[in-house]
């Protein structure tokens, strides 16, 4: 009984104890107390502290990060962080913030007394509030926007510089008196988050692109030697690829081989800076070297110390802004690699994964190989001109293989495809898919060779090269053939018959067009290859300029029709005005088109001509317009000349065929010596020409009756009359008039 009483009572205490804490401990959602400087300083501190503790405890993780960020956000809510972008004040902000507790460590501190414990926002010159600890740099004041009033916040000049101070006091030893300290807070809390790396860091600093590099490389390296092969469709894998890649600038890789060299580079660049010191991490740029507080770029390159490896700001593209290994550098990795592979190891931090580009290179891809791979002799694994004696004998199998069953599907097309044509345009379409799986088939054993035989370096780049090559003729094959069939396709319609111009015009337009979107494919497959785009247009312009000049006339005559085909300004039975004749298309021929006149002439016109030349398409017009000037004698008082412009603006309201985006336009426009001019101006639609006319007779009549009933006379044309002094010629008469507008 006694026992049980005394056990009965420990629980109890114990209890009171834990509830006693949980009373100590801030609410999760009550922020930093920053009235003060004094409050600002000891807030800062002891979220640190209770950072500190929570790294021992082991709650620096993802599945934990629900008791973590209430100390974060009071940490956060002591610094001035309006200078740093914001998606990055959680994790340049916490760096800065872990950087001054690790200085505050190793100074003195005054006592509480001797701290400003109230204090104006604003001195008595105007400016915010400022203390500054003694014999420091670090400052607390006032922030410059005051959005939170009463408030004083470590000055983002103190975070920005937060690095820099630590470097220089990093040597002093820890404070043994006063507020409390917390010993190795920074370093305990870069490895308690070296495994989350989007949560300690990034790629708006050279120091955040290292440190994501480095950290994602390692768990890849350890997460590859579990596993003893690598498994790319794990999306633990695929998440750590895409995050080491993002840190490379890739623009200078030729885009065949750009998703298997940044591989190659990235293992390289680990290898070399597995091998050579590093600076701590606060030496290396971080946020605050890139930008001021005032905001203006200060750094643009970061070169690690006696190398090559520069980190560089990206200054253009989607990625404008961030800093990445640079372009010369990711071209230059496997050199950079070769000079220094036989060097040692570090063995200081960070990490090493050693062995990892040797392991790159030879693990195989799928775990079936693996096994089999473990079931050869080791004679077999060992490299000979880059690749092991089993990735070998595997590809000069695979390659005679894969050569053979390309021709015969090929072949197999064409002689089905042969027999078809003219007699069974279903069967001519399926014979097509024998030539999908020919072209498909370099692709295939691209695929097999990088996913299953995990084939690197020089080699994967001398086969992606041949089997992309292969697979573009492929393309360029697949082309032709699919304009062969939509041309017979459109001659078995009913409308064509299959003998006529139309069906050989429709079979040369369809070729015309396979040979362009061909050409076209070469010119764009080329330049993934890594060809110079210039280098292919002068190549095939050489071949093309003998048959241009043997075939010039022909050639342009039908590149004309093409043209004209394509472009479609015109067609049969429209209205068109073209090198001067007006009329109608009667017919769009091979070689020339034919048009009737309005005189009933036929006039013929070469394609080539047509596709060149200037066409107005009269038939495809919206709207018909009519501009007209009417002239009123210049004795017209004001008045009636006001009258006449109401008038027909009257007549003219809402007018038949009008349109609302149109509406009808009168001015008094002009005075002349000889008359008023009243400007009018209306469109008609639809564009019916006839109608147009029999409503123009209807305005010039209702205004001839206006004119009548108020009084206002239409003026007379202008005349002049030339008198000669002999007899033999009477008086000779000049009439000004306008020339008649064309409809």
């Amino acid at each position: 009984m006694i026992r049980f009483g005394v056990t009965v009572l420990c629980i109890a205490f114990l209890s009171d104890i834990g509830r006693a804490q949980e009373a100590m401990l801030p609410h999760p959602l009550e922020p930093s107390d920053t009235s003060t400087p004094s409050a600002t300083l000891n807030s800062l501190i002891d979220s640190c502290n209770e950072l500190q503790q929570l790294v021992i405890d082991g709650a620096v993780v993802e599945e934990r990060e629900t008791e973590v960020l209430p100390t974060t956000e009071r940490i956060l809510d002591c610094l001035d962080l309006g200078a740093l972008p914001t998606e990055l004040r959680g994790t340049a902000g916490i760096q800065s913030a872990l950087f001054l507790k690790e200085v505050l460590d190793r100074i003195d501190l005054p006592d509480d007394v001797d701290i400003p414990t109230a204090g104006p926002e604003l001195d008595q010159a105007g400016t915010p509030f400022r203390w500054q600890i003694p014999g420091t740099r670090l400052a607390i004041a006032s922030p410059e926007q005051r959005s939170r009033p009463n408030t004083f916040l470590f000055t983002p000049e103190t975070v920005r510089r937060a690095a820099e101070f630590y470097r220089v006091a990093k040597r002093l030893p820890y404070r043994d008196t006063g507020r409390s300290v917390s010993p190795g807070l920074y370093d305990a809390y870069t490895a308690a988050t070296k495994k989350q790396p989007t949560q300690s860091t990034d790629t708006s600093s050279p120091r955040g692109t290292l440190t994501l590099f480095l950290d994602s490389c390692n768990e890849l390296y350890l997460l590859i030697q579990k596993q003893r092969y690598i498994k790319r469709a794990d999306p633990e894998i695929q998440r750590l690829g895409q995050r080491i890649i993002s840190c490379l600038d890739r623009s200078q890789l030729p885009d065949y081989s750009r998703d298997y060299y940044d591989a190659e580079a990235a293992v390289c660049l680990k290898e070399v800076l597995d091998r050579i010191p590093l600076p701590p991490a606060e030496q290396i740029p971080g946020i605050e070297s890139v930008e001021s507080i005032e905001g203006a770029e200060t750094l643009f390159r970061w070169q690690v110390p006696r190398t090559q490896i520069a980190i560089s700001k990206m200054q253009e593209g989607p990625r404008r802004g961030e800093f990445l290994f640079s372009a010369e550098t990711v071209s230059r990795a496997p050199e950079l690699y070769e000079k220094v592979r036989m060097h040692a190891y570090r063995s200081d931090e960070p990490a090493v994964s050693d062995g990892f580009y040797d392991f790159w290179l030879s693990s195989p891809g799928n775990p079936v190989v693996a096994a089999l791979v473990e079931w050869m002799p080791k004679s077999f694994q060992r490299r000979e001109f880059g690749m092991s004696i089993w990735q070998w004998i595997s590809v000069l199998l695979m390659i005679p293989i894969c050569l053979t069953l390309m021709l015969l599907f090929f072949r197999w097309g064409r002689c089905r495809g042969q027999r078809a044509r003219g007699h069974s345009l279903p069967q001519y379409w399926l014979s097509f898919g024998f030539f999908v799986v020919a072209a498909l088939i370099p692709i295939g054993f691209k695929y097999f060779v990088w996913e299953y035989l995990s084939v690197r370096g020089g080699a994967i780049y001398t086969v992606n090269f041949c089997s992309d090559l292969a697979f573009l003729f492929g393309i360029l094959g697949l082309i032709v053939g699919v304009s062969s069939r939509a041309a017979e396709t459109m001659v078995a319609l009913p409308q064509v018959a299959p003998g006529s111009l139309d069906a050989n015009l429709i079979r040369i337009i369809f070729r015309v067009l396979g040979i362009v979107a061909a050409v076209i494919v070469f010119l764009e497959g080329g330049r993934y290859l890594g060809f110079p785009l210039t280098t292919l247009i002068a190549s095939a312009g050489i071949g093309g300029l003998a048959i241009a000049l043997s075939a010039q006339g022909l050639v342009k005559g039908l590149f004309g029709t093409v043209a004209v085909l394509l472009d479609k300004p015109y067609g049969v039975g429209e209205r068109i005005v073209v090198k001067g004749h007006d009329g109608f298309v009667e017919e769009i021929g091979l070689r020339s088109t034919k048009i009737r006149t309005l005189a009933g002439h036929l006039i013929s016109i070469p394609n080539d001509q047509m596709a060149d030349a200037e066409i107005e398409n009269i038939a495809r017009r919206e709207l018909i317009r009519r501009s007209s000037e009417l002239h009123i004698p210049i004795d017209t008082s004001r008045v009636q000349v006001e009258m006449a412009v109401d008038r027909i603006r009257a007549l003219l309201e809402n007018h038949e065929g009008m349109d609302p985006e149109h509406p009808p336009r009168v001015f008094f426009g002009d005075i002349t010596p000889s008359a008023f001019t009243i400007e009018m101006i209306y469109w008609y639609g639809p564009p019916d020409l006839w109608a147009f006319k029999a409503f123009n007779e209807k305005v010039n009549l209702a205004i001839f009756e206006a004119f009548e009933k108020n009084g206002i006379q239409f003026s007379l044309p202008f005349r002049h009359s030339y008198w000669k002094q002999d007899d033999q010629q009477g008086p000779l008469e000049v009439v000004l008039e306008t020339t008649p507008r064309r409809e």
